[in-house]
């Protein structure tokens, strides 16, 4: 177990707050920890009736790539995760979820932020409003697909898809249909 000695608040952004810790180790010896505090975050794995995923294919700034994700945010003030992925849905996709299953709970990057990530399993999918129109923030550009199981699989095996989240949902859900 490490004990924090000192903490310094870094940058404190819209989302999340960067932090160093100094922290002693259990053998006496003094180190720095650098991390993000992250509020959490919900992703989803939305299945069709025909058993086709919904992905999105978004520019992901921090690594200069368009990656295929499934969709997923970071938790609003005082929103649940289930609310987070029901509001995250709706925005990404178009869509509303008749049943929104929880099926995992992870930590994405534990080396350098304390985010915890909720995995649902969302079926029973209809298009929201008219049309079922997207309502994605301002800042994002991204595309709706549909793909089988076996497609989403092949883009994973194929370097398509090397999105952490997404792999882990794609290959949990792909077990149990």
């Amino acid at each position: 177990m490490e004990k924090t000695l000192k903490t310094e608040i870094i940058y404190k952004g819209k989302k999340v707050l960067f932090q160093r810790d100094e922290v002693e180790l259990e053998s006496g010896r003094k180190t720095i920890r650098e991390l993000t505090i992250h509020p959490g975050s919900a992703a989803i794995i939305p299945m069709l009736p025909d058993s086709r995923i919904i992905i999105i294919k978004q520019y992901r700034y921090a690594v200069k790539n368009t990656l295929y994700e499934i969709p997923a945010g970071t938790l609003e003030p005082g929103e649940t995760p289930l609310q987070c992925a029901h509001r995250e849905l709706k925005e990404e996709t178009g869509y509303t979820a008749g049943k929104m299953e929880k099926l995992i709970q992870f930590y994405p990057s534990p080396g350098i932020s304390n985010e915890l990530m909720h995995l649902f399993f969302a079926k029973d999918l209809k298009k929201a409003g008219r049309g079922g129109s997207r309502t994605a923030l301002s800042d994002e550009t991204l595309a709706v697909l549909e793909v089988n199981m076996d497609e989403a699989i092949e883009m994973i095996k194929n370097g398509k898809i090397i999105d952490a989240k997404t792999i882990c949902g794609i290959l949990l859900c792909s077990k149990d249909l």
